[in-house]
């Protein structure tokens, strides 16, 4: 799981304001570091998957995700926004604390569900949400995550 996770995908301190930025640039990240070959399908993607049940979870979390045919490498994207955007989360608060997983079409049952199975358990735990929320910087915040993911593989 190691390689779906780079410092490189992480964005820190953004201002972003609807759901909308957050897609776009998540898409935008994707298609710079060459996990995807078109934004729009990725966006497109996003939108459509938030549209069946919320990714929003809790303390100002929330995990979008998609599959499409235009993400060729698997990985996670991760934005920490400033400040809460509406997100419609379990526990009704902002997000703030995206952790985004795309993953090519063809992967779709195994890799997507491995990935997210692992980032939900990690972020079950309030410590671990804090110490996220915490984190001063995408090196620390890749930090967490890689020991928190490598233990899950």
């Amino acid at each position: 799981m190691q390689e779906i996770l780079n410092k490189d995908f992480i964005q820190y301190q953004t201002n972003y304001k609807t759901k909308e930025e957050v897609f776009e640039n998540i898409a935008s990240l994707a298609v710079e570091q060459g996990m995807a070959t078109d934004k729009e399908p990725v966006v497109k993607g996003l939108f459509r998957r938030e549209e069946e049940s919320t990714t929003g979870f809790f303390d100002g979390f929330a995990i979008p995700h998609t599959k499409v045919k235009e993400i060729k490498q698997a990985g996670i994207v991760i934005i920490v926004n400033e400040s809460g955007i509406e997100w419609n989360s379990m526990d009704g608060n902002p997000a703030k604390f995206f952790i985004s997983i795309l993953i090519p079409e063809a992967e779709g049952g195994s890799t997507h569900l491995q990935v997210l199975a692992a980032i939900s358990r990690m972020l079950m735990h309030e410590e671990v949400r804090q110490a996220l929320l915490e984190a001063n910087g995408a090196e620390e915040i890749y930090t967490i995550l890689k020991s928190h993911l490598e233990g899950n593989n």
